[in-house]
């Protein structure tokens, strides 16, 4: 199971690995932002959307 997802995804584990540290820390960071910005709109104004826009954009190039 382990290897059968690195296959699927097209990765080694070094670039999995790095890929998905990197987006769980960048959704983290998402989410914190967005509760700021829930809270006090002037802050943080369209930060979420384009950290989870460049992921989606960063896999779908990455799937092709």
């Amino acid at each position: 199971m382990f290897k059968q997802h690195l296959n699927e995804s097209g990765k080694t584990y070094s670039k999995h690995f790095i890929f998905a540290f990197t987006a769980g820390w960048l959704l983290i960071y998402a989410g914190i932002t967005s509760i700021i910005h829930s809270l006090i709109p002037s802050l943080f104004p369209f930060t979420s959307q384009k950290i989870v826009q460049k992921l989606l954009n960063k896999v779908k190039k990455d799937s092709l």
